[in-house]
């Protein structure tokens, strides 16, 4: 039996309804309310009825909202309230009631929410969230949405999965009005909302596009859940592993959702890092009938284009898979043409914006260097069409394929050179390329900013010059890119890094000057301590065997500097500057005494020994160009070169050429004494008379005596410096350029040889004059005897006559030295001094011989000399060699220029009279039994071949005897007008000169 309440709520409920049907309002809603929820809660078979009345409720709340939100018109109303107390008794049976409740009321709260939106929704809002924006506003939806979320969570799995079902439905019968419900509510559950969405979709796809509503709730959903869409696709794919449908229907919703595309995206990117692509089948006969293969390739090569990131990513892959599949190619060229076609339309793709943002341009670079030549030029076109954009990418990019490894693959080829040949290049078919200087400029930048990463400074440095040598050859790509002349350029950022490089090596490893104690060996034993202590790994000189793997030294980068000098067309196709001609000039001679410091070392003692790809010849041989080339076009260059040369060669690196200074030739361990002491060692006597003596020793020990005597260079190391000068020098097209080479020469040596500026002219004065000048005579004999190389430099310029006639300072200063010297006593006495001081004349007369500053038979008298005793060799310098000078100035006004281009003294006019004969011919008369042949040669055999030649000047031959050799019989009085006895050996890219090799014994 109902109890009587009960049922008077029933009959009340039941009253008021009826007459709100009609049309007449009840007069206590609240209590109309009330009773309805009590019915609800105490006799649940009335729920359809109140559900009813609930509905009537919630329609009238939301018809009121609508007018005021469409009128404007003002129109409180008592079912605001009826609807909040509604819902609180809703919300509280949900929670706190039993769980049959939740689908319950979950399912009246869609089926209201679908007739509410259906019903007032008169125009198709512009989107989801435009939708939820209008429709949230209202409270009674706000009340029914935040009701249908809290029933889905109480529900169990198959709860909500009928749930979904049943909102799927609703979304069927009313959208596009339900679309942002689906949306809102989905979130609640967003994986197997979007699921079921994209498995009701898949069944209803008949290779048309999808409907609006399911693409715009499937990104709304996408945008707050993006992994559980990607899930979701994931998974659709995996069920359908035929590929019978699911692709074409994927590619129609990415191309009109940007959220879904991106999602697609990275699923397609996970798939291939899992290695499970080739297990994803592409059928296209199985797709319907109005969507094709060509058509799926547009719609994939369109959404590349608008992907705003993985987009580069995504192409690397398909080229790297376009070895296995054909499509890919036909995919990435439809992708291409209409990527070409928005650039020379000047607009822009989310694609580029991405590579101009510098999103990607990681990945394209890796795929640049890549073994993949497809991938390889994929990524290259890429670059090429954003730098339409950006000039940026383009200098970037060139950048970073100077700095990549320069190791190639198995088959010899190196990716970055490629990819960096076809970068420059530019694109097929149109002009508009970017210039590559700001690109090497930044390269270079680079280098000096970070002089400290050898590898990637050598990688630059060596890919520049690998690239350049291309250039050169005969149908090179890159003519018309003209690489060399923008590396030209910037010669002075290439200069300054060469210097960089220099001034680290001489930080790391400080060669000892002449002065140091033990010479050269001191040097090496304290570079190899250095080098040890830093344990920095040996390197072989000039290495070219494109071996990245290994750490590369400073000696690496050097010699890859210079080989990059090499490559320019320097004073050829574009002129330097001043500053640096004169630098480069600089820098040349300071690598070429580096290179001989080098090779001076023993095995892995001062900087590592030279390899077997190249040797020291070679890196020499370089210079000799660089140095000829550079010299040959700029008089300054020449200037400045020769200079450093000699500097170096006799002060700065004398070391190398067997110099020595006073501290190395003379022993001072004996203690000084006391000055008082020394004063009485010289008696009473010297204090009492007027003389002045001028002691040439140590009071109490006599004269100093040498104990160790300059070693003189090698004839290796001799050669190499004069193939050095010679390339400085000499002009083949030019033969008095070559002339004036030596003559600046003579007057440089000269200039640092001589003490002083006073009696440096070509005259001979009278032999009483050496008084005055003995002192500067003495200071530069002494230079000859610690600096030996001087003899073979100046043998080497008396090849090229007249050159040595700037020289006369010097060879008077000897030849007057050893004239005082033949007289003094100590030429008797001093066996070590006489061998020195006979070295020196023998040496003295040979180039003045070789010269044709003496004529025959004088030129022979470095021949004759070892058999003559000390007060003939003073006898003989004095009346034939200085009597000779004097009254004939050596000055190359008396040299002539025969059609050949050499220089030599006219016979007719320059056979000494007898005056300057007598004597030697007198002295040897006496020595007949040791000198007769050589009497016969030098006096008789002339004078019967002529006979009316006998007291008249004769001609002469000024090659016959020089050098050490014995004259030959004469032939006539031509000869060889002065030719040298042997060729200077030099490197294979330098022009061979005449000149005699002197070598110091």
């Amino acid at each position: 039996m109902i109890k009587q309440p009960v049922l008077a709520e029933l009959q009340f409920f039941v009253n008021s309804v009826s007459l709100l049907y009609k049309g007449i309002p009840p007069k206590d809603t609240g209590a109309l309310v009330k009773s309805a929820l009590h019915l609800l809660e105490d006799l649940p078979s009335t729920r359809d009825a109140v559900f009813e009345y609930f509905t009537l409720v919630f329609n009238n709340a939301v018809k009121g909202y609508m007018l005021v939100a469409e009128k404007n018109v003002s129109d409180p109303s008592a079912d605001d309230d009826a609807v909040h107390e509604i819902h609180e008794a809703l919300e509280l049976l949900v929670t706190e009631g039993p769980s049959a409740w939740c689908p319950l009321i979950s399912s009246w709260c869609m089926q209201l929410l679908g007739d509410i939106c259906k019903k007032h929704g008169r125009r198709r809002p512009p989107d989801i969230r435009g939708a939820c924006n209008l429709w949230l506003g209202c409270t009674t939806v706000r009340y029914l949405v935040s009701l249908s979320a809290l029933c889905l969570e109480k529900l169990n799995e198959a709860e909500v999965d009928g749930c979904i079902g049943e909102l799927l439905t609703i979304y069927g019968t009313h959208s596009p009005h339900f679309d942002w419900v689906v949306a809102r509510l989905g979130g609640c559950f967003p994986l197997k909302a979007i699921s079921s969405m994209l498995s009701v979709g898949l069944t209803r796809f008949s290779g048309v596009q999808a409907s609006e509503s399911e693409v715009e709730i499937l990104s709304y959903l996408g945008m707050a859940h993006e992994n559980d869409l990607q899930f979701a696709i994931k998974s659709i794919l995996e069920l359908d592993s035929m590929g019978e449908r699911v692709v074409p229907y994927l590619l129609l919703l990415a191309k009109s959702s940007e959220t879904i595309s991106q999602a697609l995206v990275a699923v397609f990117l996970e798939l291939h890092a899992e290695n499970r692509l080739s297990s994803m089948k592409v059928t296209p006969e199985k797709w319907p009938g109005n969507f094709s293969l060509t058509f799926a390739l547009h719609l994939a090569a369109g959404q590349l284009l608008k992907l705003k990131k993985n987009a580069i990513e995504v192409t690397l892959i398909v080229a790297k898979l376009s070895t296995k599949y054909g499509w890919c190619q036909e995919l990435l060229e439809m992708m291409f043409v209409e990527l070409e076609m928005v650039v020379l339309e000047k607009h822009t793709s989310p694609m580029l914006e991405d590579i101009i943002r510098d999103g990607s341009r990681d990945a394209l670079w890796q795929a640049c260097i890549s073994d993949s030549p497809y991938q390889q030029q994929v990524a290259v076109r890429l670059i090429l069409l954003a730098s339409f954009k950006s000039n940026s990418v383009f200098h970037q990019s060139i950048v970073y394929l100077l700095s990549a490894s320069a190791a190639g693959d198995a088959s010899g080829t190196k990716p970055q050179l490629n990819a960096l040949v076809r970068l420059l290049g530019g694109p097929v078919g149109t002009a508009e390329v970017p210039r590559a200087k700001p690109a090497f400029e930044t390269a270079f930048e680079k280098i000096l900013l970070a002089p400290g990463k050898r590898v990637e400074n050598w990688n630059i440095i060596h890919n520049m010059v690998t690239l350049l040598r291309q250039e050169r050859a005969a149908a090179s790509p890159l003519r018309k890119v003209n690489c060399i002349g923008t590396v030209q350029e910037l010669l002075d950022r290439l200069l300054k890094i060469w210097e960089t490089f220099m001034g680290q090596e001489r930080a790391h490893d400080e060669p000892s000057t002449v002065g140091s104690t033990n010479g050269i060996e001191q040097s090496l034993e304290g570079t190899q301590s250095a080098k040890r202590a830093r344990n920095v790994p040996t390197c072989s000189i000039g290495s070219d065997n494109g071996d990245t793997t290994g750490e590369k030294t400073i000696h690496d980068l050097i010699h890859e500097t210079v080989r990059l000098i090499e490559c320019l067309d320097i004073g050829r196709t574009a002129s330097i500057g001043t500053a640096e001609t004169l630098k480069l000039s600089q820098l040349l001679v300071k690598y070429f005494f580096y290179c001989l410091q080098l090779s001076s070392g023993p095995p892995g003692g001062l900087n590592g020994t030279f390899s077997e790809s190249e040797a020291l010849d070679e890196s020499l041989d370089r210079v000799y160009l660089l140095l000829s080339k550079h010299c040959g076009h700029r008089k300054a260059a020449r200037t400045a070169a020769l200079r450093e040369l000699l500097e170096g060669a006799l002060f700065m690196h004398g070391a190398l050429f067997g110099s020595q200074s006073e501290t190395d030739a003379y022993c001072f361990d004996k203690l000084d004494d006391l000055l008082i002491k020394l004063n009485q060692k010289q008696g009473i006597a010297l204090n009492a008379s007027r003389a002045t003596v001028l002691h040439a020793g140590v009071i109490g020990q006599g004269p100093k005596v040498p104990i160790k005597r300059a070693a003189g260079p090698g004839s290796a190391m001799q050669n190499q410096l004069l193939n050095a000068i010679v390339a400085c020098c000499q002009d083949v097209n030019d033969h008095q350029a070559t002339i004036d080479g030596f003559s600046y020469v003579s007057l440089l040596l000269v200039e640092l040889v001589s003490p002083d500026v006073m009696y440096n002219g070509l005259p001979w004065p009278e032999e009483e004059f050496t008084k005055v000048t003995m002192e500067r005579d003495l200071q530069i004999r002494r230079t000859f005897r610690h600096a030996p190389i001087l003899w073979s430099i100046l043998g080497l310029v008396a090849c090229y006559r007249p050159s040595l006639c700037y020289c006369s300072v010097l060879l008077r200063a000897l030849c007057a030295s050893a004239l005082h010297q033949w007289r003094s006593k100590t030429a008797e006495t001093k066996e070590g001094q006489k061998a020195d001081l006979m070295y020196v004349t023998t040496k003295l007369l040979e180039l003045m011989a070789l010269a044709q500053l003496l004529p025959p038979p004088l030129s022979y008298l470095h021949i004759v000399l070892e058999y003559l005793d000390g007060p003939e060799i003073a006898y003989v310098l004095k009346e034939c060699v200085w009597n000779y000078m004097k009254d004939h100035v050596p000055s190359p006004v008396l040299f002539v220029c025969d059609p050949t281009g050499f220089h030599w003294r006219d016979p007719l006019t320059s056979r000494p009279p007898v005056q300057y004969t007598n004597a030697l011919r007198n002295t040897m008369q006496k020595k007949l039994t040791k000198v007769g042949h050589l009497y016969y040669q030098m006096f008789v055999g002339p004078e019967l071949r002529n006979p009316q030649a006998i007291n008249q000047p004769q001609g002469f031959n000024g090659g016959g005897g020089v050098g050490g050799c014995p004259p030959g019989p004469s032939n006539g009085d031509q000869g060889h007008k002065g030719a040298p006895l042997g060729p200077l050996v030099l490197g294979p890219n330098t022009t061979p000169h005449p000149g005699p090799v002197l070598l110091i014994d």
